[in-house]
Parts: structure tokens; C-alpha cells; sequence
């Protein structure tokens, strides 16, 4: 017993630790703004009435993406987890810049704020990666039903997307409980 002793004691004190610290004290996650995450889920849920609004259920079993195609293309190789694929596409938030809610949904893409872009129409590069290790799962959900050339505007909800928690990357900060509405082109597959 004596040897447990000191574990014991440190176990107990963590536990103090934890149970006695302030939430608004932990620097590790973002504040949840209810407004935002009301209105995010409330928009995907309308989205999914509108017409031509496609659906597909995820294989993690963590939700659905809603999509439309914009462009079919001319490419009939599958796309799987493990292969490597060049996208270009655009990222945007339900709002505009000015933190204003899109009304008609089928504008997001054209007035939305652009969390994030690499775009053919400006000479950006593709991105590369691999579809089931590099990307959220909504990515992955909708690649993998995607062929070469195919232009798709995609729907992710946070559960398939940065989650309860949200993401900051750099500069770049993504709330909890965001929806990300992508379009996304796929450029080549660089290895099936």
C-alpha cells in the first residue's frame, strides 16, 4: 500500500484540480455563441426542403451532407478513403462578412464570407490530399460519390465539420457548430 500511496494522493489532487477549475479558465476551446449555432443548424435542416437537394448519409454514421451538382463531369473512376485527389473549391460561412444571415440559401456560395479558397478561376493552385485522412468527413462523405470533373455544391453540418468544438487555424477561426457550405471541383485523381 505504501507504494500507491504518492500515486493516490497525486490522483486526488487532480481530481480537485478539475472538478474546482472554471470553464471560462480552460483556453482549449471556443465559447459555443447560441445565436449562431440556432441559425447554422436551422439553415441546413430548410436547406434539405430545397429543390434539387440531394442527400448522402455518412459512413461514420455521424450525420448526412446535402448537395447539389452543378456541373457533371466526364470522369467514371470511383474515388475511395485511401485515394489521393486535387480539388479546387471555395468555403463559406451561412453569413456574409457583416455577420448577416443569408436569407436565400441558394446564395451562400455568392454572398456568403469565404472562410477559405483555391480556386481554378484564380490561378490557385489544387489542393491535394488524401480523402479520408486529410479532410472533415463531410469532404470525405461527398468525394467519394464525386468523379473527375464533377462541381458540386455541398452542405456539411458541424457533426460531419468542426464539430461542438470548432477549429482555429492561424488566423482562420471557425465557430462551434458551423455549417460549411463548400463548392468543390474535382481537378484529378492522383492516385485511386
Amino acid at each position: 500500500m505504501k507504494k500507491y500511496w504518492r500515486f493516490i494522493v497525486m490522483w486526488i489532487a487532480g481530481l480537485a484540480l478539475v472538478a474546482c477549475s472554471d470553464d471560462d479558465s480552460n483556453s482549449w476551446y471556443l465559447p459555443v455563441d447560441e445565436a449562431w449555432r440556432e441559425a447554422n443548424v436551422n439553415a441546413f435542416e430548410q436547406r434539405a426542403n430545397d429543390e434539387g437537394i440531394e442527400y448522402i448519409n455518412s459512413q461514420s454514421n455521424n450525420g448526412r451532407i446535402l448537395y447539389k451538382v452543378l456541373k457533371k463531369g466526364e470522369g467514371t473512376e470511383q474515388i475511395y478513403y485511401t485515394s489521393q485527389v486535387e480539388c479546387y473549391y471555395k468555403g463559406c460561412f451561412i453569413a456574409d462578412e457583416n455577420g448577416n444571415y443569408i436569407q436565400n440559401r441558394d446564395s451562400v456560395l455568392s454572398q456568403g464570407e469565404v472562410f477559405d479558397s483555391r480556386l481554378r478561376e484564380n490561378d490557385d493552385d489544387p489542393f491535394l490530399f488524401t480523402v479520408g485522412s486529410d479532410v472533415v468527413d463531410g469532404w470525405s462523405t461527398a468525394l467519394q460519390h464525386m468523379h473527375e470533373g464533377d462541381i458540386w455544391e455541398v452542405w456539411i453540418p458541424y457533426s460531419l465539420g468542426y464539430g461542438v468544438n470548432g477549429n482555429v487555424n492561424g488566423t482562420d477561426t471557425i465557430k462551434p457548430y458551423t455549417t460549411l457550405v463548400f463548392q468543390i471541383e474535382v481537378a484529378d485523381i492522383v492516385e485511386q
